[in-house]
């Protein structure tokens, strides 16, 4: 079975359709990007995907279970953590505190416990607090010494890492990374590239939207191109890097040989 099957979906607003009858399906451990010029649809897939727009039409099945409905935070609890185009962090918190925000799926919590700190709650912000050193050991020098420092203090690159970190804090049985490497330099998009190695090497099942067609064409395994709302090709890359509907749509001109 796989983990995620997405049927037919269609998203319209108004008379414009943003998504046409879109459908693919993914296996656990793979690496999918969806790729595609602006407009072709990318992040209006994730965010019906995860519940953040209602779709028109379609169906989402995910690790058996038909969430086509669901709201953001049930479709988290089932399993799915995404990030933003646009960074969604709290600024006035901490590396750490926002990692623990990722983490509330899985945790007890209230205002009695707030306030008295009974054992149990202790020893659950004794774990927590483990967990998320260990995700933030991922990303090595970049994030684990800043644990303590607030959000607002970091670069932006290493936002965009806090907002990954956050999201691999829900424990999800599928990634959702919108531009990983948007506005980093050729270094930074390097380091991103060797992380989603690691985690798919750690088990971890990624969906992505990239424009870095190098990160996109090294670590995907199968590849989906989007244009105008419509699923237009799908396959490994080294059959997308020669299909020529995807090199009309994606870079303008057809004697491109590579993408």
């Amino acid at each position: 079975m796989s983990l995620l099957q997405v049927e037919k979906m269609c998203k319209d607003y108004g008379g414009l359709k943003a998504l046409s009858g879109v459908s693919f399906s993914m296996e656990k451990g793979e690496i999918v990007s969806i790729i595609g010029p602006n407009g072709a649809g990318k992040t209006t897939l994730f965010d019906c995907l995860t519940g953040y727009i209602p779709k028109t039409s379609g169906k989402v099945v995910f690790d058996g279970t038909d969430i086509t409905a669901y709201p953001p935070h049930d479709a988290n609890k089932a399993g799915m953590a995404r990030t933003f185009q646009q960074i969604r962090l709290f600024p006035n918190l901490t590396v750490m505190e926002n990692l623990r925000v990722g983490m509330h799926s899985h945790t007890r919590g209230g205002i009695w416990a707030g306030i008295f700190h009974p054992a149990w709650y202790r020893k659950q912000e004794e774990l927590c607090y483990r967990k998320g050193l260990a995700i933030l050991a991922l990303f090595q020098e970049r994030l684990l010494p800043r644990v303590d420092q607030k959000v607002m203090e970091l670069s932006y690159a290493n936002r965009r890492r806090t907002e990954i970190a956050r999201a691999l804090a829900s424990e999800p049985k599928l990634l959702l990374l919108d531009e990983p490497a948007a506005g980093m330099n050729p270094h930074e998009t390097r380091l991103a590239t060797d992380l989603i190695r690691e985690l798919r090497d750690k088990g971890n099942t990624i969906l992505f939207i990239e424009h870095d067609m190098s990160m996109v064409m090294s670590v995907s395994d199968r590849i989906v191109v989007l244009d105008h709302g419509v699923k237009i090709a799908e396959g490994p890359p080294s059959e997308i890097q020669k299909n020529e509907d995807v090199l009309e749509a994606y870079m303008g001109r057809r004697e491109h040989a590579e993408a």
